[in-house]
């Protein structure tokens, strides 16, 4: 707890560190008054709009970087401490929005202001008040797109999805940040890349996941790890031990960020989403995965065909093929594996399917689409578009329940920036459970498809490279997880004391 202490003596040195005092917990995270972030329509219409435009506005002319009252300091804290595709995306998303609205507080000098949160789900175009392009207004730049309905999906709420994080099977995280990315992806400019918190709707759009997140956990915390006693580090579930970083004098207990109420937050809108907004009239003529009610599986095209090789000796690779084409068509490759793989890959599905969509898998091996050495080309960083992946896609897919059976993940400019830290991307997909549920025994030949999915402006030509993509048998370790404990009552919402 005593880096949170040191963040609230720092945040009191502000200009109105005395009526901070008023508002900040004078022990750390000790029952917490809630808060309430409310969607921007309604929050618009509040005294608090006018706060969060001159929060914003101050945070943007600060071009300090050291200083935490600037969009780029907190552009950095992404930049270098963000987990994407790994665990802990959610909880530490969660810290983070948690220090920036007291940032936010700061900046505007209005103690009672509150981040809101923008639900696509109801209003698939951003805000108009955010792509304004009027003298002075700080919450427009200039973006490729605003209609992210392509990007969005109702796989994370459906009543199957019990497991909460990244390294489960059927898990909420992971399948929630398959919206996450494409929203960054269709919007574009900045946001396509990890300095995207430079951007005012990156807050927005981070609440909402967030918001989505807490709707599915309730009401009483389903596969979220849990312990008998979840109100101390010391006695927290060791998923919960640790902290989140965000920078080196700005740290969080990773226990804290389990429910938003033990930070003082809730939403005025707590329901999951059960419907997908309407297709706009240009939408409707887009193709793509979560855009038209049927997809046809793509034709397929030949290209470089990579040999079953040893990578290394915890990796082989099955099937492949060399630089492979991303630009404005969808695809289709076939993957062909000798018997000796074919079988050792139907090895690793025999063993998920035994260990069931229950949690961590105990099995020595996973198989993995990868993406090798990729990287963005020309224009196409500033995004606006994403490919939509499938394994054993049928011909058609007609409902939601066929798109779930063979959807993979998603590939576009935001997913390569995040993984491209220390030069060309790795991207990776565990698709074991995904082959686990088609129930094949044939696994000498395999289908990989991307379906393009076009945004409001959409670069054409070669937008991705990609040096090997290829299917993999990894043989990683999984530990066994630990027995669960008996869940308390009313485990989810029961704030610390």
């Amino acid at each position: 707890m005593t880096t949170i202490k040191t963040g609230r003596r720092l945040l009191l040195k502000g200009a109105f560190g005395a009526a901070l005092a008023t508002w900040i917990p004078q022990r750390a995270f000790a029952q917490p008054a809630i808060r309430m972030r409310v969607e921007w329509q309604q929050f618009k219409l509040t005294s608090q709009y006018g706060s969060f435009r001159a929060a914003i506005a101050a945070m943007r002319a600060n071009t300090n970087p050291l200083s935490r009252g600037s969009l780029q300091y907190w552009a950095n804290v992404h930049v270098n401490q963000c987990p994407h595709g790994a665990p802990y995306f959610i909880a530490w998303h969660r810290g983070y929005l948690y220090y920036f609205e007291q940032q936010l507080r700061i900046a505007s000098g209005d103690p009672t202001l509150n981040l809101p949160y923008w639900d696509y789900f109801s209003y698939a175009t951003m805000p108009a008040e955010f792509t304004d392009p009027a003298p002075g207004n700080p919450l427009y730049l200039q973006r490729p797109g605003a209609n992210v309905r392509s990007a969005l999906d109702l796989a994370p709420f459906a009543a199957t999805v019990f497991n909460f994080q990244h390294g489960t099977a059927n898990a909420f995280e992971p399948k929630i940040e398959d919206i996450h990315n494409p929203v960054h992806d269709l919007i574009g400019g900045v946001m396509s890349t990890m300095q995207s918190p430079l951007d005012p709707i990156f807050y927005l759009h981070h609440a909402s996941i967030d918001r989505l997140t807490h709707a599915w956990a309730l009401p009483d915390g389903k596969g979220i790890p849990y312990s008998s006693n979840p109100y101390s580090a010391a006695d927290s579930a060791p998923y919960w031990a640790g902290k989140h970083v965000y920078a080196a004098n700005l740290t969080m207990q990773r226990y804290l960020t389990l429910d938003p109420s033990w930070l003082g937050v809730d939403y005025a809108n707590t329901s999951m989403p059960t419907t997908l907004p309407p297709l706009a009239s240009l939408s409707a003529q887009r193709e793509g995965a979560a855009a038209s009610p049927v997809l046809a599986r793509p034709p397929l095209r030949s290209f470089t065909t990579l040999p079953a090789r040893r990578i290394s000796a915890s990796r082989r690779a099955l099937a492949g093929v060399g630089e492979p084409t991303f630009d404005e068509q969808s695809t289709s490759i076939l993957l062909r594996l000798d018997k000796q793989d074919a079988a050792e890959v139907a090895r690793v599905v025999s063993l998920r399917r035994a260990a069931g969509e229950s949690g961590v898998q105990r099995s020595r091996g996973a198989i993995k689409v990868r993406f090798d050495r990729t990287q963005i080309a020309g224009t196409a960083g500033q995004g606006g578009f994403f490919y939509a992946l499938y394994l054993n896609m049928p011909a058609q897919v007609d409902s939601p329940l066929e798109r779930e059976r063979s959807f993979i993940g998603t590939v576009g400019a935001f997913q390569i920036a995040a993984a491209s830290h220390h030069g060309a991307a790795v991207l990776e997909f565990d698709v074991s459970n995904l082959l686990a549920r088609q129930r094949r025994a044939d696994f000498s030949e395999l289908t990989l498809s991307w379906v393009r999915v076009n945004g409001d402006q959409s670069p054409a030509g070669t937008t991705i490279e990609v040096e090997e993509l290829r299917l993999d048998l990894a043989f990683e370790a999984q530990p066994a997880p630990a027995p669960p404990l008996p869940k308390p009552p009313g485990f989810y919402r029961r704030r610390p004391a």
